[in-house]
């Protein structure tokens, strides 16, 4: 019945969740996995941290990877002689230690 307003799983799954809570059930438990390149939240922000700190200013560490972090990462790496991509990693992080 919900997607005939809307089709989307997404809107169904969020609509469905929204009467759940509505109904009395506890609130939603779980995280999110890691991202496309094997990061959790938790990584993200340890790589933003650890970018500032040597001196490559990613204007926050919220866990988002947005321009800014980015282009931090995209000067780290030319620094480093690294291949420029401007791309997160784990191989990245590790390398910050």
């Amino acid at each position: 019945m919900i997607k005939r307003y809307n089709n989307s799983d997404a809107y169904a799954i969020g609509v469905g969740h929204l009467a759940d809570r509505i109904g009395g059930a506890g609130p939603l438990r779980g995280s999110f996995p890691p991202d496309a390149h094997g990061l959790t939240k938790a990584d993200r922000i340890t790589l933003q941290k650890r970018l500032t700190a040597r001196g490559f200013d990613t204007e926050g560490a919220d866990g988002v990877i947005g321009r800014n972090t980015e282009a931090a990462i995209r000067t780290y790496q030319a620094c480093q002689r690294l291949p420029v991509t401007g791309t997160p990693s784990q191989a990245l992080l590790q390398s910050l230690r």
